[in-house]
């Protein structure tokens, strides 16, 4: 996803490198100057981060075979040579909400409140048990998509409301000066716990950097 001039204009030549080497799909809202990539429109008339959770999975649908999401700042250090499985959502890290670590260690007690009670509004009577960040997510083929969306699409109004503008907790000031929503992997996270789907980190980046 590279929506805004700013990151156009930054990553423009990253992008069209990459693009001339491999399939890339570009979720963005200017597609001018952006050659070999295969485009779809951003066309929200306010930005969100979760977008970049409805674009993976509506490419899982439409292709029905693993994707694999980065962020364009990202894109450059990937390593195009891992060996994937056929099976597990792979992410550049994974927490363990259940344990004090670089990510609960700043939560409050709504946040909280928001992982025990999210899987509830999809019919799911558990909690949430581990956070999958949103940098980097490589998704499996997954033959109950339509559930899968369905939900997500359920629980976006919900994470965008929680992370929007209301939220005056100054740790998000910096994402959500820019839009609606932030912390997406909650909506992974979601689907995951509820349809089984093994998660692991990966280590994705290219060992030299050119």
């Amino acid at each position: 996803m590279c929506v805004g001039t700013k990151w156009l204009t930054k990553y423009q030549d990253t992008i069209n490198a990459f693009s001339s080497k491999n399939h890339l799909e570009i979720l963005t809202d200017n597609p001018s100057g952006l050659i070999g990539s295969h485009i779809t429109l951003y066309e929200r008339n306010v930005f969100s981060y979760y977008e970049k959770v409805n674009f993976m999975f509506n490419l899982s649908k439409k292709y029905n075979e693993r994707i694999t999401y980065i962020d364009t700042d990202w894109l450059n250090a990937y390593n195009t040579n891992i060996t994937y499985d056929d099976i597990t959502l792979y992410s550049y890290a994974t927490y363990d909400l259940s344990d004090k670590n670089i990510l609960t260690k700043w939560f409050t007690e709504k946040e909280e409140y928001f992982r025990k009670s999210l899987l509830s509004n999809i019919s799911v009577n558990s909690n949430i048990d581990f956070y999958i960040p949103e940098a980097l997510i490589s998704i499996p083929q997954l033959n109950n998509i339509d559930n899968i969306q369905f939900d997500l699409k359920t629980i976006q109004p919900i994470i965008e409301s929680w992370y929007g503008l209301k939220n005056k907790n100054p740790r998000f000031r910096r994402y959500i000066k820019n839009g609606i929503g932030y912390a997406e992997g909650w909506g992974v996270s979601a689907v995951c716990k509820k349809y089984k789907i093994p998660i692991d980190k990966v280590d994705w980046k290219k060992q030299t950097l050119l």
